[in-house]
């Protein structure tokens, strides 16, 4: 008798949970624990607002609009400038219109196509349909500008660079005769003049002004060339967007990469830049792969993906000055022909004389170091009042992080910036101010830039 009441009493349970789940007004659980789709957060203070916002809607106007309204929130807030990073789904020039035609108002807006998602303080951000992501800041004692310059407008990648700071300080409001800006973010397209560009910005500002920036990406096979930048309402694909930033308050900034560098190292005696043919006068691939242990060789045959795995094995260059070691990695992977050629392809230039050491990360190592990075950008002012971050990693380092710990990319840059509103992008190069030693282009690097709140100005 018990088991027939049990039975019994099992059954008008399941008959219950049936009809409570499909009961029209009852979500289900999968609709109880579904993701959001879109979010974001804006912190409104008399003197301005910063705030971000994202959408995965695979509708561009739709995605453009909650991602904007979430970064202005609902006060009647005005972005002075918008960081604006999108996917390859998401076409630039239908965010453009989007912005166009948005209910709020964007003002000047920066941004280029980041490789498959964004991150935000509320976590890592990607869908099959794209996603959008933004940051809208507004500080007083802190005047912005915007210049794009396309790379067919001008007679060289230089005099491009050249054009388009010219255009964002002429978009500044002419400052004061010979002021330079505190800071100067950059992007440029995937077409290999990043060294150049920056050359042409440190010989225009005398090298006294920090260069933060990341090159645009594309997508996947087939969007690979599918890159992009924004500056205003401009869309370019081949050419690059300068933002300066004048202001007496402090910046904060960092530009690293988590890798360590090995006592295995030699030097290019042959390379067209991007392509290092020859190490300690062999070929480049079998020196790589000496100093990998056999690693690079075994990937190869079992039919790896040669520039994901490589990128946990950086090469890499030492600057040093009599106060300061800074280490900037380079990408450096074997190309489909590599088993024929021997060579390796790189994402920043490497020349010949150079000394180039062998290194190597974990995806674990990769995140912790991405949590120290606001702490280091803040210097020898750990107490610096900060209104807003902007954080640049390298795509092979997103993609070494497993899908279910990029989360934590997030909750480690909480840890140090609390309720500071931020966004980061992923980008196929980047660039970054080793102080004392200059700008530089590298790859597998990660940045941080600390935008100052106004009462830093006693600090």
């Amino acid at each position: 008798m018990k088991k027939v009441i049990v039975a019994l009493g099992i059954a008008i349970c399941a008959a219950a949970v049936w009809h409570f789940a499909t009961k029209s007004d009852v979500p289900l659980e999968s609709e109880v624990h579904a993701p959001p789709t879109s979010g974001g957060r804006c912190q409104q203070m008399e003197d301005g607002c910063a705030g971000y916002g994202w959408s995965v809607h695979p509708d561009t106007a739709t995605a453009v609009e909650q991602a904007l309204s979430a970064a202005l929130g609902s006060e009647g807030a005005k972005g002075d400038v918008t960081f604006l990073f999108y996917s390859h789904q998401h076409k630039p020039e239908r965010i453009v219109e989007a912005l166009r035609q948005a209910r709020r108002s964007s003002g000047r807006v920066c941004g280029w196509s980041s490789w498959r998602g964004v991150i935000t303080p509320d976590g890592y951000h990607a869908s099959p349909d794209g996603v959008v992501g933004l940051m809208s800041l507004c500080s007083p004692g802190v005047t912005v500008g915007v210049g794009a310059a396309a790379f067919d407008e001008t007679e060289s990648p230089e005099s491009s660079a050249t054009l388009a700071l010219g255009r964002a300080i002429d978009d500044a409001g002419d400052p004061e005769p010979g002021e330079r800006p505190a800071m100067i973010l950059m992007s440029t397209t995937y077409d290999g003049h990043e060294e150049r560009i920056l050359e042409a910005l440190e010989a225009a500002t005398e090298g006294e002004v920090p260069v933060v920036g990341g090159t645009a990406t594309g997508g996947p096979p087939p969007y690979g060339s599918d890159w992009s930048i924004i500056a205003k309402d401009q869309v370019l694909r081949k050419g690059l967007v300068v933002c300066v930033f004048y202001s007496a308050l402090p910046f904060g900034w960092s530009f690293r990469g988590g890798f360590d560098r090995t006592g295995k190292s030699g030097v290019v005696t042959k390379s067209d830049g991007r392509v290092i043919r020859e190490i300690d006068g062999k070929p480049a691939l079998d020196v790589y792969d000496k100093w990998s242990g056999g690693r690079i060789a075994e990937a190869m045959r079992a039919g790896k993906d040669m520039n994901t795995f490589t990128g946990l094995y950086p090469l890499c260059r030492t600057f040093t000055s009599a106060q300061t070691t800074h280490h900037l990695f380079v990408h450096a992977w074997p190309p489909e022909d590599g088993a024929v050629s021997r060579c390796l392809v790189t994402s920043a230039n490497v020349s010949e004389g150079d000394v180039v050491y062998f290194s190597e990360g974990s995806w674990n190592i990769l995140l912790n170091r991405i949590g120290a990075l606001p702490q280091l950008a803040k210097g020898t002012t750990p107490r610096m009042p900060v209104r807003a971050g902007l954080f640049i990693c390298c795509e092979a380092v997103l993609t070494n992080i497993p899908l279910e710990q990029r989360d934590h990319m997030a909750h480690l840059m909480n840890r140090s910036l609390g309720e500071v509103p931020w966004i980061g992008t992923f980008t196929w190069g980047e660039q970054g101010n080793f102080p004392g030693l200059g700008n530089h282009h590298g790859n597998l690097l990660t940045s941080v830039v600390l935008f100052p709140e106004p009462t830093a100005g006693g600090e």
